[in-house]
C-alpha cells in the first residue's frame, strides 16, 4: 500500500507542475496581449491627432507656417492630445503636387515617452492664400508651391 501512495504523490506533484507551467504561460500571454492593446491604443491616439492636424490645415484653421514648432496646435485653448497623459510632438513635411494649391502633407505624431509610439499620416490638403507678411523663411516652407 505504501508503494502505491508514493506513486500517487509523484503523479500529483507532476500534475501540479504541469498546471503551474500552463498557468504561468497563460498569464504571460495575457500580459503580452494587454501590452499590445495599450500600444495599439496609443498609436490610434497619435493617428487621431495627425488626422486632426491635416483636417485643420484643409479647413484653413491653421496654416503650414503655424506648424513650425513640434508642439501640436490648440483647439479652443487646449492643445491636441494633451489629456491622455503622454506628451505628443509632431513633424510636418510637404511635397508639391501637379495641382495648384494642393500639397501632399506628411504629418508624423510621436509620443515623448521612454517607449514611444508614432503614427504617420499622408494626405492631400489644400493650402489657402495668405498675406506674404504672415510667412517667414523656414525649411518647412521649402517644398510649398
Amino acid at each position: 500500500m505504501s508503494r502505491r501512495s508514493g506513486a500517487v504523490l509523484l503523479e500529483t506533484i507532476v500534475a501540479l507542475a504541469i498546471v503551474m507551467g500552463v498557468a504561468a504561460y497563460s498569464l504571460r500571454a495575457v500580459d503580452d496581449a494587454e501590452a499590445g492593446l495599450d500600444r495599439a491604443d496609443r498609436r490610434r491616439r497619435c493617428m487621431d491627432a495627425a488626422a486632426s492636424i491635416t483636417a485643420m490645415i484643409d479647413a484653413d484653421l491653421i496654416g503650414i507656417a503655424d506648424l513650425r514648432s513640434k508642439s501640436l496646435p490648440e483647439v479652443d485653448g487646449i492643445r491636441l492630445g494633451l489629456g491622455d497623459g503622454y506628451e505628443l510632438e509632431m513633424s510636418v513635411e510637404t511635397i508639391r503636387t501637379a495641382w495648384s494649391g494642393i500639397v501632399q502633407c506628411r504629418v508624423t505624431v510621436k509620443e515623448q515617452t521612454a517607449d514611444p509610439v508614432e503614427a504617420t499620416l499622408v494626405e492631400l490638403v489644400r493650402l489657402y492664400e495668405r498675406d506674404g507678411e504672415e510667412f517667414t523663411t523656414d525649411e518647412i516652407l521649402d517644398d510649398l508651391p
